[in-house]
């Protein structure tokens, strides 16, 4: 690297900005009786459902966002969006044994009542499915990944390798990382994921880049300065903090740019989740990871919770079990699913990998 060399502070404007539809008019508009009375008809439907699966917490966030970037050198650019995402945590206990889960639904307009509902009461129907749990075996076994299971796990591992920032560089453009199956795209102009944004928070242009391909790095992320350091251009991901903490900040304008991940997509399949299952006799399936926070980002390793897949079908869920493994393993992709789930700031298919150890 060549850090000694002088740094230009500021960008000059770009001409070609592309504007995705980020802010909904009726968000910033409704009023806090409104939000209010929305959420009371949404748990109203939910709230008294039969059976041993119940809503346990729930909230219903607005957010309307203003913000702008101008310097001296005549950059001028005004970022207005709006955010709404129902959150909620369900309960279910049958026979002395507890299940918990927790989901969300999110939408840049205001979410329709009908959509939370329904979502709300698919999580109670698979919160019962998943209270009686079997023991299993020690051993390693073929996997199936959520796509929540695989966000989670790249957000503490590999995404933060990915950025230009992060020493000592273990990963490089060219590495392989994962199978031919892996590709992961920065989609920062798709308005369905929170963080997206047609500039970043330096005023550089963000465009839609492939940053790994077919299980190959095809770059890593800059910032503004880090890509001054190393003869690079940015790839549009200085940010000084995401957008969803800035209610929480008193000046987030006066932190420190840096390269972070922004939105991801990772390309998907073209299987079904239970055409994924029929391709094993004995496995587990991934579906919730417990103490993804404390993985190593350097070496990947984690672990979680599993559920037992029988005869090519997924069965219950796995008592006193933690599966050990590392983020490689998780990237070595045979299959995904076609169907997507929006996961944080990823968009993400379901993946079979060969194998995964349960201690």
């Amino acid at each position: 690297m060549n850090s000694w060399k002088k740094i230009k502070n500021l960008l000059e404007p770009r001409k070609k900005v592309h504007k995705p539809k980020l802010y909904y008019e009726e968000v910033d508009l409704i009023t806090e009786d409104e939000v209010f009375e929305t959420t009371r008809k949404i748990f109203n439907k939910v709230i008294d459902c039969k059976g041993p699966g119940k809503i346990l917490s729930w909230s219903n966030s607005i957010r309307s966002i203003k913000w702008r970037i101008i310097n001296s050198l005549g950059l001028n650019h005004e970022i207005k969006e709006t955010h709404n995402t129902i959150s909620f945590s369900t309960i279910a206990i049958k026979d002395n044994q507890t299940a918990t889960y927790y989901d969300y639904i999110y939408n840049r307009n205001l979410v329709k009542i009908e959509d939370a509902n329904d979502k709300i009461l698919e999580t109670i129907k698979y919160t019962e499915k998943c209270v009686l749990k079997t023991p299993i075996e020690t051993g390693e076994y073929p996997a199936i990944i959520s796509p929540r299971t695989l966000v989670t796990l790249l957000s503490y591992t590999l995404y933060r390798t990915l950025t230009a920032k992060f020493h000592p560089r273990i990963i490089r453009a060219c590495d392989m990382v994962g199978s031919k199956q892996l590709t992961i795209i920065g989609d920062p102009l798709n308005p369905e994921i929170s963080n997206s944004t047609p500039i970043d928070h330096e005023g550089t242009p963000t465009r839609q880049m492939k940053i790994i391909e077919n299980g190959e790095v095809k770059t890593l992320l800059y910032d503004h300065y880090y890509a001054q350091i190393e003869d690079m251009e940015s790839t549009g991901n200085g940010f000084r903090t995401p957008i969803s903490t800035w209610s929480r900040l008193t000046k987030p304008y006066q932190a420190t740019p840096t390269p972070l991940i922004s939105s991801i997509l990772i390309k998907q399949g073209n299987k079904a989740l239970k055409e994924l299952a029929s391709q094993i006799d004995k496995g587990i399936y991934i579906d919730t990871v417990i103490g993804a926070h404390g993985a190593d980002p350097a070496s990947g390793n984690f672990t979680s919770t599993a559920f037992k897949i029988e005869n090519g079908a997924i069965t219950k869920p796995v008592k006193h079990a933690t599966i050990t493994g590392n983020i490689k393993q998780i990237l070595n992709i045979i299959d995904s699913t076609k169907q997507q789930k929006l996961v944080s700031n990823t968009i993400a298919p379901t993946v079979l990998i060969p194998k995964i150890k349960v201690a």
